[in-house]
This record gives C-alpha cells, structure tokens and sequence, in this order.
C-alpha cells in the first residue's frame, strides 16, 4: 500500500554476512537521548544529504580496503559511523 505523494524504496540485508549484518545492527541502534529506536527512513534521508552536500566531485568507492573517510573532509558523527561499517 502506498501512500499520495509518497514513493518506497526496499533495503535489505543478508544476515547471513557478517558485513551486512554489522550494517543492519547499527542501523537499528537505540537512541540514547530517546531511547527509541533510531528512524530508518530519517537516518538513510540524512546519509543521502551529506552525499549531495560533497557534490560530484565526491568518489564512490566499492573496495572496502580503501577508505572512504578522507582527512580533509567534515563528517557528522552519524556519518562517520556508518561510513566505518564499510572499512
């Protein structure tokens, strides 16, 4: 069921790998301040944000031996977070 004005995107994850897995528990982690669980849809939304802020120039790298993490660069703390799942 979909709502007007509202478009879903599906993410899944294999708990069978532990990468995957890694990703998905920190994904549902608990608000401290709330001590809800963290909204999905806003955490993903606000991910993609800071993806547009870096604009085009930004690399997208697959290789998780590479880092994706540069120095120079500013990163929210969520950010960081979730961007250490992939190294």
């Amino acid at each position: 069921m979909s709502k007007e004005g509202r478009k879903y995107k599906l993410v899944s994850f294999n708990t069978t790998d532990e990468h995957e897995l890694a990703l998905l528990k920190h994904a549902e982690q608990i608000n401290p301040l709330t001590e809800k669980p963290r909204n999905f849809s806003k955490y993903v939304k606000r991910l993609i944000e800071e993806d547009m802020k870096r604009g085009s120039c930004s690399e997208i790298r697959i290789d998780r031996n590479e880092p994706i993490i540069h120095e120079d660069e500013s990163y929210s703390l969520e950010t960081k977070e979730a961007m250490g799942s992939f190294i």
